[in-house]
């Protein structure tokens, strides 16, 4: 859902105060919800699904259909503290922590009112991490963690027999109808927030099967997808379930008449609009053609100082950090003093204030507001000048050497806004004179992969799911030129790190994870600079529990099933 990793353009504004909403409408009762014919929302989802498989999605605007019409075995709760039952009612670990045992709600039932059960998710994962249908989500999170599938990247994606071998030898069972099992590499906590993803949802091998005229091949990329082409074979176990495809416009989802909760659906339809143009769809909004809409940056002061729309509007805190990304690879970047100078000198709140116009929040830590572990106590990397000045006379570093740096930055307005501000910074706080390298995005992207760069940014991380390891992670070593660009050394982080993700006791986990952020923010492994928000507009009569772990541009519940509209 989450790109991984994202350096999205940023929003620019103009400046004002905003306020962050918790929701809109208001609290339904019998008297004033509207009536069941009017339980209509219709939103903007920008893009059309790649693919209805929950396995096959990877994107926000594909989790935000897939999350509606299928349940994976646990959920977030709303306020992202722990997880709660989803298809399976409860669970079970093993003492030793390497067994799972998921029990499922025997009350469950696929759209079409056959019992969902055990077998269903284990080929459901099984498909998932079948090593030539290639999901986007099956590195890292379960081929890391599930027995059997460390070696997923190294099997044949065209060998019939590796690939039925390597499914056969996963660590997935179901030891009756309503429970599947799943054992691990290793102890993991964190596995919990694995299956909350909803890629990670069971799938009928029957329906998969009989859309494809019959048994195939597990290399049969091309017949193991016909089930997810149509909405009279995308039989789902979740909310909803998909009534019209019109592809390119329009998809809409009804409630699932045999979900388990069924009675719990206030909405009858929810109509997601793929419109790309945010201008178009900021007019749909006006003419009431949509419920609620991300604002383009063009529209963004006239709803500020509309009467009407400002009242409408809303600033969502999303779980996404941005950051300088040193490479310490190449001297002078190696030089602990430089990197935080360089940080150091940085005035983040002018920054979110003056040139992103209030619309994100400055943050000097690594884990961000509104999941576990966060904590704005270490102010090592904050903004100070007359310090920052002190560390370069400190690192023994020419001014020369220094001005022979490059921030390198991608084509777009919003980056190389940014980034001019951030060079103006290190040039008028440290009398340097840093250039700005201006080149188009892909090769950015390659040049970072490569570690052909010395400075780079903003770059970011989003979460998939609020747990510290989903974070600490990418600066693994072993992640150098994967995720971690800049590739700083950091001694002892791996061992710290490794030993956090295995640990069983959440306050051992949480207080190793305050000591490798600590060591991050110290050590100056990259420059902390903001979190993002995201501002949205919905109409007042519209209901939405929306948080920091919404999909992108489509906020409230990530289920609809708390969604209702109220009379207008």
């Amino acid at each position: 859902m989450r790109i991984r990793p994202f350096a999205l353009p940023v929003t620019l504004l103009a400046t004002t105060a905003f306020v962050v909403s918790a929701c809109g409408g208001g609290n339904a009762t019998s008297q004033n919800l509207a009536a069941a014919d009017k339980q209509i929302l219709r939103v903007n989802d920008q893009t059309e699904p790649n693919s209805y498989d929950p396995g096959q999605e990877t994107y926000s605007y594909e989790g935000a259909v897939g999350r509606n019409v299928f349940e994976p075995l646990l959920i977030a709760k709303t306020d992202l503290s722990d997880v709660e039952p989803g298809a399976a009612s409860g669970y079970d670990v093993s003492s030793d922590g390497l067994t799972y045992t998921f029990h499922l709600r025997t009350n469950a039932k696929w759209s079409d009112g056959k019992p969902v059960t055990g077998a269903d998710f284990v080929y459901g994962w099984q498909r998932l991490l079948n090593p030539a249908l290639a999901a986007g989500y099956a590195d890292p999170f379960f081929d890391g963690t599930v027995a059997g599938a460390q070696n997923y990247g190294g099997i044949s994606q065209t060998d019939q027999a590796a690939v039925d071998s390597f499914i056969a030898g996963l660590g997935l069972s179901a030891p009756d109808a309503h429970t599947f099992q799943v054992k691990l590499q290793h102890p993991a906590a964190y596995f919990k927030w694995v299956a909350t993803l909803w890629v990670s949802s069971p799938i009928r091998k029957d329906v998969v099967e009989q859309a494809a005229g019959g048994a195939f091949p597990s290399t049969d990329t091309t017949k193991a997808e016909m089930w997810a082409q149509s909405k009279d074979t995308i039989i789902g176990n979740g909310p909803f379930k998909i009534s019209e495809i019109v592809s390119k416009d329009h998809v809409t989802v009804v409630p699932n008449p045999n979900y388990w909760n069924a009675s719990a659906n206030h909405l009858q339809q929810v109509i997601f609009d793929f419109i790309s143009d945010g201008n178009t769809a900021y007019s749909k909004y006006q003419t009431d053609a949509l419920d609620q809409i991300n604002v383009p940056i063009a529209d963004v002061t006239v709803v500020r100082n509309d009467p009407v729309l400002s009242k409408q509007a809303h600033l969502i805190p999303e779980l996404s950090v941005f950051w300088m990304t040193y490479n310490t690879k190449r001297t002078p970047l190696d030089n602990l003093n430089v990197r935080m100078a360089l940080t150091k000198s940085i005035d983040r709140d002018k920054l979110v204030n003056d040139i992103e116009h209030g619309t994100d929040k400055s943050i000097e830590s690594f884990f961000p507001q509104g999941m576990n572990g966060y904590s704005d106590a270490d102010k090592a990397q904050s903004f100070d000048p007359a310090a920052a000045k002190t560390l370069l006379q400190q690192s023994g570093v020419t001014v020369d050497q220094l001005n022979k740096l490059k921030l390198l930055t991608r084509n777009t307005t919003g980056n190389k806004t940014v980034n001019q501000f951030i060079a103006n910074q290190w040039n008028t706080n440290l009398g340097l004179n840093i250039q700005l390298d201006v080149i188009d995005s892909k090769t950015v992207t390659r040049d970072i992969r490569r570690g052909q760069f010395d400075i780079y940014g903003p770059d970011g991380w989003g979460a998939d799911y609020p747990d510290q390891q989903d974070w600490a992670d990418i600066f693994l070593s072993g992640s150098c030129h994967g995720l971690n660009w800049g590739c700083p050394t950091l001694p002892g982080y791996d061992d710290l790190v490794n030993r956090a993700d295995s640990e069983t006791n959440q306050s051992q986990r949480n207080a190793d994870y305050a000591t490798a952020q600590k060591q991050l923010i110290d050590q100056a492994a990259v420059g902390f600079l903001y979190q993002q928000y995201e501002y949205d507009l919905w109409k007042p009569f519209v209901h939405l529990n929306n948080g920091p772990f919404d999909d992108e541009y489509v906020p409230g519940d990530t289920r609809y099933v708390q969604a209702y509209i109220l009379q207008h």
